[in-house]
């Protein structure tokens, strides 16, 4: 046998070589040789069919195909086979598995004609490749055959399995991992449980592994295929796929219509995500009704969180690893243990994400260093384009231009955008998968970042595109990151930096966020030192486009000489250190100059006309001025919400409460006390403090705390009486309504239903406040504020007035709804209270148990709103949870929109520390 296999191995599976033509001539021409094969062939399958048929179809076999590999071979000669008998038979065509079993008869007919022919070690070579074969055969047959192939289950698993097991490859080969390596991962993958007419939308955000946990989750469905010939059909589809035909249109292209008749089907849709949200949530809808009308029917899909809006039932979320083990994954795909000890919190937290972890492992055993998600998507990529047929998607000008459109196309519609021949090119780079349409998509969501990143950089897309609007936005963020990160040299970074900054700093902000926040923010012995001539003008740009491009918002964090006109800059630059210093004239037009060496933070009255600013390392790169700048803004946000009293309008919900604690302060009454005020005693108390003050405005005087008031405040609380004529300085909340108990707390001096009134009046104005400072102080951020999303918001409370264990102080739940929605899904009955502006209501928590499905039906509604609004969110929905302690609050109103405003700039990079309380 050793002598014949070789021959055959090289011939590509040719299993009868040299004896096909005298084969063939037998078959054809004698009876006895076909009565031989037809007895060998009846001893060795377990199924009747018309025999006489199958005799005559011996005579129809040719040497060409005798000769061509089996492979090539089987398939055809199978679906030849199965047509001729149905005909013949109807009990053969009633079989469900008749396909399989001409299949088995083929693959059987080939060791009888080697023994008819008496080449008993062809017997056993026909035998060992048929075997060894019989997956390419089969899907090769499962092909020709098309959908209702009446095929066998164990056939038909291992097609699938094959199939899935070819995605997977895919999907890893960027980690340049096989499936076996990581086998002990996907066996501890938690997958749904699905029961026949459920429906299970699985959600993650990028990178959390939905695609492996549907894919192992279709594998399950294929093992009971196997198990049984009563399951369920495994199906597995790409959403695009289903773009503009219906789903059982496409399982029908898979099944045939068999799956309708009681068997019923496991169906996996990947990717609702790479569709938009009004697609995605026609979806969803249209496989509820599939779920339910078709018998044994169970439908697992996978998106990102806020495309789509499932019911609590429905909604499973694809769970991040442990930092345990994300490390062991990491270590897996790189081959080995590594030192990850120097990893920031950040970088730890991101790897919980499967996809992150591998690209983490996969850069680690090139000995590179994963800094952030974007350099992960980077560093992916072009390791993996260095190597064979994908090295041509760079190096061949062609195929990278079609690539680089084909990745902008789908960026901004979701479809190709190609032509026929430029769809061959695109599939010859291996690069993309196609879909049931005949359409194209990248294998992987970080190939079309990156090619969209190179068409941002080749200046084929507008870098303006990026930030014209939060949907623009949401589908160009990832490209713009990895576009700054690969962006060379200072010019590039300037140009595409200062573009996004002056349409979106809030976006920009994000943009370099994901781009730089895990580099190294210093400089280190062997990094470039900072150019002497440059360094300086470049700082000074970057400033003057984040400070014009913030307006209202720059006050308080950037120094106020710059954002109130040209401001000479005094720069020192030593190495890789710089010294910043603001001149304290009034120049023309902005300009910088070398500044005396004297000017130090430590001497800040050394040389006059100067203020030291910082110093410091900037980070490495050629973007530094501007996370420079970025950063400083961020740390400076704090500051500005915690003590800046105008956010909103003139005489809005920031200035009222502002002035009602000082005139509060004035009188040495506290922030408990919740009263009216007579305006006389304060009047007069403000004017005296205020002449005492010299009549400066400028001035800051300290009241009964850590709050400082400026002179200013006190002549405008003057003026304001004057001109208003009050008798009273109103408080606008609600007041205590129970005598002061020995020993209690504030919230003590409130029943519980003037509590409910008060807390709903709280928000209810809270959210009067956030709409005001985003139409004034963050007007410039806009769409890039995660919140505004869904603004103008109200609010639902639930107030819980069961002791725990923080006491008897009642907890307090919170959700933000769009005000279309409100009147909708509030509460109802005598016990809803809502607040004057009809922007808050609150109720009673009545039982615990339900809290969960109430709080997340509340917030599928609101993804469910967003999605028909084509919204999304770069934050995801939620509820928040505190404590009914806003009567203690100096500002209460001011102080809860504070918390939504902060929550907004940390999402977007433009916050840093902890917020405590508005003052």
């Amino acid at each position: 046998m050793s002598g014949v296999e070789p021959a055959v191995v090289a011939g590509g599976g040719r299993l009868l070589g040299g004896l096909a033509a005298p084969a063939a001539r037998a078959l054809a021409r004698k009876l006895s040789f076909r009565w031989i094969v037809w007895w060998q062939v009846r001893k060795r399958v377990d199924f009747r069919c018309r025999w006489r048929t199958y005799r005559k179809w011996l005579k129809t076999i040719t040497a060409e195909e005798l000769a061509t590999p089996v492979e090539d071979i089987h398939g055809p000669l199978a679906k030849r086979l199965d047509d001729t008998l149905t005909r013949a038979s109807k009990d053969w065509a009633s079989s469900d598995d008749h396909l399989s079993r001409a299949l088995r008869l083929v693959e059987v007919t080939y060791p009888a004609v080697a023994a008819a022919l008496r080449d008993t070690e062809r017997v056993e070579l026909t035998e060992s490749w048929a075997q060894r074969r019989s997956v390419d055969v089969r899907d090769r047959l499962l092909q020709l055959a098309g959908p209702g192939a009446a095929m066998g289950s164990a056939d038909l698993a291992m097609v699938l399995h094959r199939r899935s097991e070819a995605r997977r490859a895919v999907r890893l080969q960027v980690f340049e991992v096989d499936e076996a390596a990581l086998a002990s991962y996907f066996a501890q993958v938690e997958l749904p449980d699905i029961s026949a007419g459920g429906v299970v939308v699985l959600l993650g955000d990028f990178g959390a592994g939905k695609s492996e946990i549907a894919e192992a989750w279709h594998r399950v469905g294929i093992k009971n295929l196997t198990a049984g010939e009563d399951a369920p059909f495994p199906v597995w589809l790409s959403a695009r796929d289903l773009l503009g035909q219906r789903l059982e249109d496409a399982v029908d292209r898979q099944l045939g219509p068999a799956w309708r008749y009681g068997r019923g089907a496991s169906i996996a849709v990947d990717g609702l995500d790479e569709t938009d949200p009004a697609t995605a949530q026609t979806l969803l809808d249209a496989v509820r009704i599939i779920a339910r009308a078709q018998s044994n029917v169970r439908v697992l899909l996978t998106a990102r969180p806020g495309v789509l809006s499932p019911t609590s039932t429905e909604e499973a979320t694809a769970a991040l690893l442990t930092e345990e083990d994300a490390l062991k994954l990491v270590e897996l795909a790189g081959g080995k243990s590594r030192d990850t000890w120097r990893w920031t919190a950040d970088m730890r937290a991101t790897v919980t994400r499967p996809f992150f972890a591998l690209a983490a492992g996969a850069m680690l055993r090139r000995d590179e260093a994963a800094r952030g998600e974007a350099d992960l998507i980077r560093g992916l990529v072009e390791n993996a384009l260095k190597k064979g047929t994908e090295r041509l998607a760079v190096t061949s000008s062609e195929t990278r231009s079609i690539l680089e459109n084909l990745a902008v196309a789908l960026t901004r519609t979701g479809r190709d955008g190609l032509s026929f021949s430029h769809r061959q090119i695109a599939r010859s780079s291996r690069l993309v998968a196609d879909n049931a349409d005949g359409s194209v998509r990248f294998c992987l969501p970080i190939f079309q970042h990156w090619f969209a990143a190179q068409a941002i950089l080749a200046g084929d897309v507008p870098a303006v595109e990026v930030v014209a609007d939060a949907r623009s936005f949401n589908r160009w963020r990832w490209a713009a990151a990895v576009a700054a990160l690969s962006a060379t040299g200072a010019r590039q970074v300037d140009d595409l930096l200062g573009t996004w900054v002056t349409g979106n700093p809030g976006a920009a902000a994000w943009v370099i966020n994901a781009a730089f926040s895990e580099h190294r923010q210093w400089r280190t012995e062997g990094s470039d030192d900072l150019d002497v001539t440059t360094s300086g003008s470049r700082l000074l740009q970057a400033l003057r486009i984040w400070a014009n491009a913030l307006g209202p918002f720059a006050d308080r964090v950037l120094p106020y000489r710059l954002v109130r006109g040209p401001v000479g800059l005094g720069v020192i630059v030593r190495g890789h250190w710089i010294d910043v210093a603001i001149s304290t004239s009034q120049p023309t037009a902005d300009h910088v100059i070398e500044v005396p060496p004297e000017v130090l933070p430590l001497r800040p009255d050394a040389v006059p006309d100067w203020q030291p600013w910082f110093g410091g390392a900037p980070p490495e790169g050629d973007a530094w001025p501007w996370i420079m700048v970025r950063d400083r803004i961020a740390k400076e946000t704090l500051n500005k919400l915690y003590r800046d009293p105008f956010l909103g309008a003139p005489d809005g919900v920031w200035v009222e409460e502002r002035r009602f604690d000082l005139a509060r302060r004035l009188l040495s009454l506290g922030s408990a006390f919740h009263g009216d005020l007579p305006a006389d005693r304060v009047r007069v108390r403000a004017a005296d403090i205020f002449e005492q003050m010299g009549r400066d405005r400028q001035a800051g005087i300290v009241l009964d705390g850590d709050t400082i008031y400026s002179g200013g405040e006190l002549d405008d609380l003057v003026s304001w009486i004057d001109a208003n004529t009050v008798g009273q300085i109103v408080w606008h909340l609600p007041k205590e309504d129970v005598p002061p108990p020995e020993g209690g707390l504030i919230w003590h001096l409130y029943s519980p239903q003037r509590l409910m009134e008060f807390e709903a009046e709280v928000y209810g104005r809270a959210c009067d406040a956030y709409d005001e400072a985003m139409a004034h102080s963050f007007a410039p951020l806009g769409w890039s504020m995660p919140d505004s999303a869904f603004a103008p918001f109200g609010v639902i409370l639930e107030v819980d007035f069961t002791p725990g264990r923080l006491g008897d102080i009642p907890g307090l739940t919170a959700i933000r709804v769009p005000m279309e929605l409100l009147p909708s899904i509030a509460p109802t009955g005598p016990e809803a209270t809502w607040s004057v502006s009809r922007r808050a209501v609150i109720t009673r928590r009545r039982e615990s148990s339900t809290d969960w499905d109430r709080y997340n039906a509340t917030l599928e509604t609101v993804r469910s709103w967003l999605a028909e609004h084509h919204r999304e969110l770069l934050g995801g929905l939620g509820w928040g949870s505190s404590v009914a302690e806003d009567m203690s609050k100096a500002r209460p109103a001011c102080s809860v929109a504070g918390r939504w405003l902060w929550k907004d700039l940390q999402s977007v990079g433009l916050g840093k520390g902890t917020l405590l309380e508005v003052q």
